[in-house]
């Protein structure tokens, strides 16, 4: 057996495992299922180590080669969805402006397959995503040509203590480059551009009152509703398109 063989086993029960404790109290059956199948290619791993010389890491040192995604629903014109990953469904009719569950998988690229939910005829989306160790992404799906696409953002999931956090991220295409300002004051994210993000600020624990500005300009396009922060949590407030003739696009906040 050669090492790209032997290595692919240890990372398919990495896989298998992930699946396992995902399904552990929402389906039975699979959480079972999958459990056995992380058994079978452990050993398979395990009986051919001395072969390579390869040691079988621990679930403790594996846990270093795991990164965490969370995927939010951000596409206006698009019904419930379901996501595959790697031809296996994970989330389950997914509404518009619903954040998942975090998802932890192993360092690695993977393939994304969006569809109607219940519907796995035509593809709404095929994409390959980069899921890296030690890091946390959150994957926004919008409208992209009358076809979706999956765009992915780093999260910085710490905050110090007693602190909040706030960023942006530009996810409508009916707003040109933008400034964030504080309502009649000052700036506190410039020139952010359509499908971008902007830096953590952190905060104090407060209500901020905050408003859209056309960039290099005091044009003010839009008001937002006051965002309360909370001490010791992140928050990532997200510009999705609506279907609103009076709202054309508004503003949802996920916390980390």
């Amino acid at each position: 057996m050669s090492s790209r063989e032997d290595y692919h086993s240890i990372q398919e029960a990495g896989m298998y495992n992930v699946l396992s404790d995902y399904y552990k109290y929402t389906n039975p059956e699979l959480h079972v299922y999958y459990y056995h199948k992380h058994l079978q290619s452990l050993q398979h791993a395990i009986k051919h180590k001395h072969e390579n010389k390869q040691v079988v890491k621990t679930d403790k040192q594996r846990q270093k080669e795991y990164g965490t995604i969370r995927i939010l629903h951000g596409s206006e014109t698009s019904p419930k969805l379901d996501i595959y990953i790697n031809g296996i469904r994970i989330f389950k009719e997914v509404s518009y402006k619903t954040m998942s569950n975090d998802f932890t998988l192993l360092k690695g690229r993977y393939q994304i397959d969006i569809y109607e939910a219940g519907k796995m005829v035509h593809s709404l989306c095929s994409q390959k995503v980069s899921i890296e160790a030690n890091l946390y992404h959150t994957l926004v799906i919008t409208n992209h040509n009358n076809y979706l696409k999956i765009h992915s953002y780093p999260e910085q999931p710490v905050v110090p203590p007693n602190e909040s956090k706030l960023r942006f991220i530009h996810s409508t295409s009916r707003l040109p480059t933008i400034d964030i300002a504080v309502q009649k004051g000052d700036i506190v994210f410039s020139q952010l551009k359509p499908k971008t993000a902007s830096n953590f600020l952190g905060l104090y624990p407060m209500t901020v009152l905050l408003e859209i500005r056309k960039t290099e300009s005091k044009e003010v396009l839009a008001t937002l509703p006051a965002i309360s922060l909370e001490q010791n949590k992140g928050y990532t407030a997200f510009l999705l398109d609506t279907d609103d003739k009076d709202n054309p696009f508004e503003m949802v906040i996920f916390s980390l």
